[in-house]
């Protein structure tokens, strides 16, 4: 088990390494170049902070820039990866969270609520305004679907 979980890291750091340098831009939560750094960032590091400061960042920022967003959007679907009810399988295995106790996941959670709310807010966020006029907004859609997430 250990063997696969390993594995499996590797073959995500693989893949995110090849990835992060395609210029992405999609409506998933995953699918940006910022997102893409934030989650080669906790494949290379064991440690929960990047996850807490990815949310910070966009809960205390007067206008949330594009990358922070995206960040913020990442760290709650690798949340909520790890509490078993992501809409993208691979956050399962993202290293920074993998040691941290349930009980500390959920913890993290609602403010990844707040931060994913904040950045689907066109007031207050810049990757909003730039999905804003995507007819259907898919986007935001997802936005909601990941915050509904976190609350279960």
């Amino acid at each position: 088990m250990i063997f696969f979980k390993h594995a499996c890291i590797a073959a995500l750091a693989s893949l995110l390494t090849l990835s992060a340098h395609a210029g992405a831009w999609g409506e998933g939560a995953f699918d940006n170049d910022a997102a893409q750094d934030f989650l080669a960032e906790c494949t290379r590091s064991a440690e929960a902070e990047l996850v807490s400061q990815a949310i910070e960042l966009a809960l205390v920022a007067s206008f949330v820039d594009a990358d922070d967003g995206a960040a913020a959007v990442a760290a709650g679907e690798a949340i909520a990866g790890a509490l078993g009810s992501s809409a993208a399988p691979r956050t399962k295995v993202v290293p920074c969270l993998a040691a941290m106790p349930r009980e500390q996941l959920r913890a993290l959670a609602p403010g990844a609520v707040r931060a994913v709310e904040r950045v689907a807010d066109p007031a207050v966020s810049e990757l909003a305004q730039q999905w804003a006029d995507e007819k259907p907004n898919r986007w935001s859609i997802g936005m909601r679907q990941l915050a509904a997430r976190l609350r279960r």
